[in-house]
């Protein structure tokens, strides 16, 4: 969610305007015109990745630093300011318990009201892609005692989950490691893999065990803030008529010009660059 919350003359936007950015890149809603929508889309894509809201300025003096803002260049010959405030709205995280035991039990108490989607894990059971939505953010615990603890830890290493949390012995854990590189994981593979789960708390029973698990996994998930994307970032260019950044992939004017490619915000640039190419090709 973008919300325009201050502006300086002069600009389209207004105070109070909103506009959500999907993870593809579409909108709907208004923010503000040419010269603020790619910006808008940009770090709200930004912080789509990366987990965090962020105060975003649009202005044509950059130069002037504002703590915990972050400036991006107006390029529009109105030379307006607008400040946006962009909010990241992710999906809950996710906990997935394999095994049958109280501790499982009690994992399936405490989790939701800590704002976790829980998924019980049963042998045979296959997590598919529908179930884990978002493997970034979902944290497994394995305490099937011995059951298929080897099952359950390879199902989470396939989906690349960040933290999988086995409850056992350090000889039971050490004998599911092994088992684990003799089908063919190597320690890259193994390094998510924790045990004994949870932070060293003095722990005795499923209670104790389970609130020491969970606080380990909150601890791991505020330092990580999971982000929803996964991806490289976009290429710009810069239009050599206003100077704004345009991205390349989505760029729908262009014109060629001694061997390169140019790429502009507007037919309008287009069409100022063509009529004159050689004087925009130098200051470029």
């Amino acid at each position: 969610m973008v919300t325009v919350v201050r502006t300086e003359p002069s600009t389209s936007a207004r105070v109070g305007n909103r506009a959500i950015v999907f993870p593809d890149g579409s909108m709907e809603g208004w923010v503000g015109g040419g010269c603020i929508q790619p910006t808008a889309r940009r770090e709200a894509l930004a912080a789509l990745e990366e987990g965090s809201p962020r105060l975003v300025r649009i202005t044509p003096d950059t130069a002037v630093h504002q703590p915990g803002v972050r400036m991006a260049q107006m390029t529009c010959l109105s030379e307006g300011t607008a400040d946006l405030y962009v909010e990241p709205f992710l999906p809950r995280p996710t906990l997935v318990a394999a095994g049958d035991s109280p501790v499982v039990n009690t994992l399936a108490a405490i989790a939701p009201p800590l704002g976790f989607r829980f998924i019980p894990m049963g042998a045979g059971t296959e997590l598919s892609d529908e179930a884990v939505l978002y493997p970034r953010d979902t944290w497994m615990v394995v305490a099937t005692f011995g059951e298929f603890d080897e099952d359950a830890i390879e199902a989470g290493i396939k989906l690349k989950l960040p933290y999988i949390g086995l409850v056992a012995s350090a000889r039971r854990a050490g004998s599911v490691l092994s088992e684990l590189r003799s089908r063919g994981y190597g320690e890259k593979d193994l390094k998510v893999v924790r045990s004994p789960a949870g932070l060293p708390i003095g722990a005795s029973g499923p209670e104790e065990i389970s609130l020491s698990i969970m606080v380990e996994i909150l601890s791991l998930h505020a330092k990580r803030r999971p982000g929803l994307l996964e991806r490289s970032q976009p290429e710009y260019a810069t239009d050599p008529v206003c100077g704004m950044s345009v991205e390349v992939a989505t760029s729908r004017h262009t014109s060629e010009y001694g061997g390169e490619t140019y790429h502009f915000c507007s037919a309008a640039c287009k069409r100022e660059f063509d009529s004159n190419p050689g004087k925009h090709w130098i200051s470029a």
